[in-house]
């Protein structure tokens, strides 16, 4: 059977909230967006760990991945970025982009200590415009990064 991410790979253009492709990965905007900003990057090598990837593109994936949350920390001006690659559901390597802001958690720690019922709440699924208006800001902004550092 076929891993769940690399199925979803095979369409992911068609996903609304898909921003682009990279080199060694899709970024695609968070479907909920508790944290302003979220975003996922999914490698588009299955593996679920990053030492199971061939070294030039492990070490291009983990730069794209530094490039795609500099994006989003220019674009939302976060406190603070956390970096998260777990995969303990979905064995495949994809990160998780989240910005944190003061007082975005009851206490300063991982966003965990919140409820799932709280971290997808339906009202913070962005409208249509909204969806729109971050997807296009996150690929503007890399898109500027990349022309920057050719």
């Amino acid at each position: 059977m076929q891993c769940k991410m690399c199925e979803q790979q095979n369409n992911i253009k068609n996903d609304p909230y898909f921003i682009m492709e990279l080199e060694t990965g899709y970024v695609i905007l968070g479907c909920f967006q508790r944290f302003k900003g979220y975003t996922v990057f999914n490698c588009k090598e299955h593996g679920p760990e990053l030492h199971n990837l061939e070294h030039n593109f492990k070490i291009k994936h983990l730069e794209e991945m530094s490039l795609v949350a500099e994006a989003v920390s220019n674009v939302f001006k976060p406190d603070k970025m956390n970096y998260e690659l777990m995969g303990n559901g979905c064995p495949h390597i994809h990160w998780h982009l989240y910005p944190r802001v003061k007082g975005d958690t009851p206490i300063i720690s991982s966003i965990y200590q919140l409820p799932n019922s709280v971290l997808f709440d339906e009202s913070t699924r962005p409208s249509d415009e909204v969806r729109e208006d971050y997807k296009n800001r996150i690929k503007n902004e890399i898109e500027r990064l990349l022309a920057v550092n050719e």
